[in-house]
Order: structure tokens, then C-alpha cells, then sequence
């Protein structure tokens, strides 16, 4: 398991709901994915109160923001210069093309 997936789960937060083994493994999916691509690495990633795990990762004046939620699916937002470009609700077979196409853009 990536090690930030696995601080989240060692830490306490009594309010919030844990993950499931659905959002960990799609949460895994995507911090595999941003370490294959050999990008920057400046990656914000939290549980939330609702029991998934959000991902916020930052390259110049790109922002993508991903939550792997407990059902499967991961809601993304990606905008530039704090304008959304894209946004929208996928399961991880589906995300990763859209994902991809705005990497490009870089």
C-alpha cells in the first residue's frame, strides 16, 4: 500500500469515517498513476468526513482535484489559473482518459 494512504489510516480522526478497500485501492490507482508519469510531486492527499480520499495535486498553474469515494467512483475537478476546466464524476477506467488528455496540456 503507498505510504500516504497508509499515514492517513494509521492517524485517529474520530469524526470521520474510514475509507473502504473500494476508494483505498482507487486512491492507490491514482497515486500510481502521478508517480508513473515522473511529474512533480507535490500532492495534498486527506481523508474526508464522508469515508473517501481526496487528492489534490499542483504542476504550475494547473490544479487537479480528485476524491476517491466509497462507491467506486472518483469526482474530479481540474482547473487553471483557478478557472475549472473540467470536471465530473467517473469510475476509474473512464477517469484516467480525461485525466490524461488535460496532463497534456501542461
Amino acid at each position: 500500500m503507498h505510504p500516504q494512504i497508509t499515514a492517513v489510516l494509521s492517524k485517529a480522526y474520530p469524526y470521520n469515517l474510514m475509507p473502504n478497500d473500494i476508494a483505498q485501492d482507487n486512491a492507490e490507482k491514482v497515486l500510481n498513476y502521478i508517480e508513473d508519469i515522473n511529474l512533480e510531486r507535490n500532492v495534498v492527499f486527506r481523508p474526508t468526513l464522508w469515508g473517501s480520499l481526496s487528492i489534490a495535486w499542483k504542476i504550475s498553474d494547473w490544479e487537479y482535484q480528485m476524491e476517491c469515494v466509497k462507491n467506486g467512483y472518483i469526482i474530479y475537478s481540474f482547473t487553471k489559473c483557478e478557472y475549472e476546466k473540467a470536471g465530473g464524476c467517473e469510475l476509474f477506467d473512464d477517469f484516467i482518459p480525461q485525466f490524461e488528455k488535460f496532463l497534456l496540456m501542461l
